[in-house]
C-alpha cells in the first residue's frame, strides 16, 4: 500500500515537472507539434495518476473488510466462550451428585459461525444419520463413576474454565475412552461437542452431539445436544435436517429452554 502511494507521488510529481517543462519551452517557441506532444504525454500521466489511485481506494477498501472479518471472528469466537462458560454449573457440583442432570441449556443468539475453520456440507450424512437415531436405546449399560473417573472428568472441566479448550478436548477425548459408558459420559460428549465448535471442528461436533442423543437418550443434556444438532447442521447448509432435530425439540421438550430456543430459531429459518 504504501509502495503503490509511494508510485502515484513519483508519477504525479513527474507528470508536474513535464507540466512546468511544456509551459516554459512553449514560452521559448517550442514548435507547436512538439507541445501538443508533449501535452498529450501529460494527459497520459495524469490519466494513470487517476487509475492508481483508483486501484489504492480499492485496495484500501479490501484492507478495511478483511480487517472487519477478522474482528468478527474474534467476537464471535469469544462469544462462543462466554456462553460455554457461563453455562455450566461447576464441575464439583456435577461430579458430587454423579447424576445424569446437568445445568440448563446455554443461551444462544440463533447462530453459530466457526472462526477458526470454515463450515461446509461435510456433515450431512451425520445430521441424517443423527435425526434417524434419536429414538434408539442405550447400547451399553450406564455404571456409576469411579472415584478416578470423577477425578478425571474434574481435571477435563477445570481446564475448560481456564480456557485451555485443546486441551480440555483432548482430556474429555481421553475420558470418553478409558470411560465410555458411566453416568459421566454423555456430560463429556455434550462438552466436547461444545468444544469441538469453538475449535472449529462443527462436523466432529455434530458427532459428539449425536454421541448424547444415541447413547444416552435419558440424559438431561439430550434436549441441549438435540438443539445444537439443529443449530449446527442448519449452519452446515443441511436445512432439512436441521428443522427435523428443531421441530424435535419443540415437541419433545415443550416448557425447556431449549425447546424455546428451538422455537425461536426455527421462526428465523422461515
Amino acid at each position: 500500500m504504501a509502495f503503490n502511494k509511494a508510485v502515484i507521488r513519483s508519477i504525479a510529481l513527474v507528470a508536474a515537472s513535464a507540466a512546468s517543462f511544456a509551459s516554459a519551452n512553449t514560452v521559448q517557441g517550442l514548435s507547436p507539434a512538439a507541445a501538443a506532444d508533449l501535452l498529450f504525454q501529460l494527459e497520459s500521466l495524469q490519466q494513470e495518476v487517476q487509475q492508481l489511485r483508483g486501484l489504492v481506494e480499492e485496495q484500501e477498501y479490501e484492507l478495511k473488510k478483511m480487517k472487519t472479518r477478522q474482528r468478527d471472528r474474534y467476537i464471535d469466537l469469544d462469544k462462543r466462550i462466554s456462553l460455554i462458560m457461563s453455562s455450566s454449573q461447576a464441575p464439583q457440583a456435577q461430579v458430587a451428585s454423579v447424576s445424569q442432570t446437568e445445568s440448563q441449556p446455554q443461551q444462544e443468539s440463533g447462530s453459530i459461525s466457526v472462526a477458526s475453520a470454515p463450515i461446509n456440507s461435510a456433515g450431512s450424512d451425520i445430521g441424517s444419520a443423527s435425526s434417524d437415531a434419536m429414538e434408539t436405546t442405550p447400547v451399553v449399560a450406564i455404571t456409576e463413576p469411579s472415584d478416578e473417573a470423577k477425578g478425571a472428568y474434574k481435571a477435563a472441566y477445570a481446564l475448560i474454565r481456564e480456557k485451555k479448550f485443546e486441551e480440555a478436548a483432548q482430556a474429555f477425548d481421553d475420558f470418553v475412552l478409558v470411560y465410555p459408558s458411566n453416568t459421566l459420559t454423555g456430560n463429556a460428549h455434550y462438552w466436547l461437542g461444545e468444544l469441538k465448535l469453538v475449535l472449529g471442528k462443527p462436523e466432529e461436533a455434530l458427532n459428539e452431539f449425536n454421541m448424547v442423543v444415541t447413547q444416552f437418550p435419558n440424559h438431561s443434556k439430550v434436549a441441549d445436544a438435540t438443539y445444537k444438532l439443529g443449530i449446527v447442521n442448519d449452519q452446515l447448509g443441511n436445512k432439512e435436517e436441521a428443522k427435523q432435530f428443531l421441530q424435535k425439540v419443540v415437541s419433545q421438550f415443550s416448557g425447556t429452554n431449549s425447546a424455546t430456543l428451538a422455537a425461536g430459531y426455527l421462526n428465523n429459518m422461515e
